[in-house]
């Protein structure tokens, strides 16, 4: 089965990493999407760092 999960991810930490570890956990295959800085602004979120760097950090 595939798994797919999303996020801003903004300061990667802990709580981050158990939930990719529980997705991954799910299936045979985990994507990952980073949510866009546009799609975060729409949302009216503001993610510290750009999504290259996000990306980066992922």
């Amino acid at each position: 089965m595939r798994v797919i999960t999303y996020g801003t991810f903004a300061t990667l930490h802990y709580g981050h990493i158990r939930l990719l570890k529980r997705a991954r956990e799910l299936g045979s295959h985990l994507t990952v999407a980073l949510s866009s800085d546009t799609f975060n602004q729409l949302k009216g979120k503001d993610a510290k760092f750009s999504w290259e760097q996000r990306k980066l950090d992922l």
